[in-house]
């Protein structure tokens, strides 16, 4: 695909559509439901901005080459940026997302040989490099031969998830070092919009954003019960949660911080013979760091089982109850766990 989009026509009355449209051509088949081959054709265009992608990637970093050639580092990069974002129309943000992308995939020439061939989009391939550690050469050789299998078709989330497990595996240092510096990547982020309206984004530790939006939701599904109650699920827990931050803070209101681990084991485990680790559900592949430090910070925690075939992943069991281990039970398991 990469290859015919190179290869375009130098005649003048030929466009580049007629070029994609020549590519993505499809007669209907008297045999095949109606509308078969536009879907077809649907497929072959995305096939298409994949490739285009990929070469479009390629070229902003050969640009970032050129330009090292007559500035300095991060000059050349914000020069190269500019320009490839002012060709496409683009942001500046977006020129430098997509050469830092570029950056990282020319060290993963089959990931992007999959993306050039269409295998994989560009959202996914994004959705590596920003849960990709910085690796070795040795380390990142290793991550691409473990990841490549499963490009093909591979989604946004799963590859981010996919990408977590394998670096954290194959270089836990490195997966702490991302994972502590993500969470310290905190902000809160307001914009202005027409008709006084305005917008505003947070990041912060999961379990924070969730002691603010936890309540907000709970609140939600209590007007849901209420019929005098008309407001949107989106109204309750804005004015809630809009309402909690008015208030500020209250001294003499204690927050108890809960955790409830949901721990995804194979059935194999329950009879010893797997070494395969469980997961916590909800989060994907964490640092164990992480996970350590939720578990040291929380005032109470709760386990709950969810037991999956060994073969094809189904669920086959739920604890009904979470379990709560206090007193000598409690320092018994904290002991034995160290932590």
């Amino acid at each position: 695909m990469a290859a015919e989009l190179l290869e375009f026509p130098e005649n003048p009355g030929y466009s580049f559509g007629d070029l994609v449209r020549s590519m993505v051509a499809f007669e209907p088949d008297p045999d095949d439901l109606p509308g078969a081959h536009l879907v077809d054709i649907i497929s072959a265009c995305e096939q298409v901005i994949r490739a285009a992608e990929a070469i479009q990637a390629q070229a902003a970093g050969q640009l970032l080459t050129e330009r090292e050639a007559a500035m300095e580092g991060r000059q050349a990069f914000l020069s190269a940026a500019g320009e490839a974002a002012l060709a496409r129309g683009m942001s500046p943000s977006a020129g430098i997302t997509q050469l830092t992308t570029a950056l990282v995939v020319r060290r993963l020439p089959a990931v992007h040989a999959a993306w050039a061939d269409g295998l994989v989009s560009g959202v996914t391939v994004r959705a590596i490099v920003k849960n990709l550690p910085p690796l070795d050469d040795e380390s990142m050789a290793l991550f691409e031969a473990e990841i490549t299998p499963h490009l093909p078709g591979l989604t946004p989330r799963a590859a981010a998830e996919l990408t977590r497990a394998l670096t954290i595996e194959i270089d836990p240092d490195e997966a702490d070092n991302k994972a502590r510096a993500a969470r310290e990547d905190q902000y809160v982020f307001i914009a202005d919009e027409t008709d006084g309206v305005a917008t505003m984004i947070a990041r912060g530790p999961a379990e924070m954003i969730h002691q603010m939006g936890d309540p907000a939701l709970r609140a939600a599904r209590r007007a849901k019960n209420d019929p005098d109650d008309h407001r949107t699920r989106g109204q309750v827990m804005f004015q809630t949660l809009h309402a909690s931050a008015v208030a500020g803070p209250t001294p003499e209101l204690t927050t108890t911080k809960v955790l409830e681990l949901a721990v995804v084991v194979s059935a194999e485990n329950l009879l010893g013979p797997s070494d395969i680790p469980a997961e916590l559900v909800g989060h994907g592949p964490i640092a164990p760091v992480i996970l350590d430090e939720l578990i040291d910070e929380a005032d109470q925690i709760f386990w709950r089982r969810l037991i999956t075939d060994p073969v094809d992943g189904r669920l086959l069991h739920t604890d009904p109850h979470r379990r709560l281990f206090t007193g000598s039970l409690a320092r018994h398991v904290r002991y034995r766990d160290k932590h």
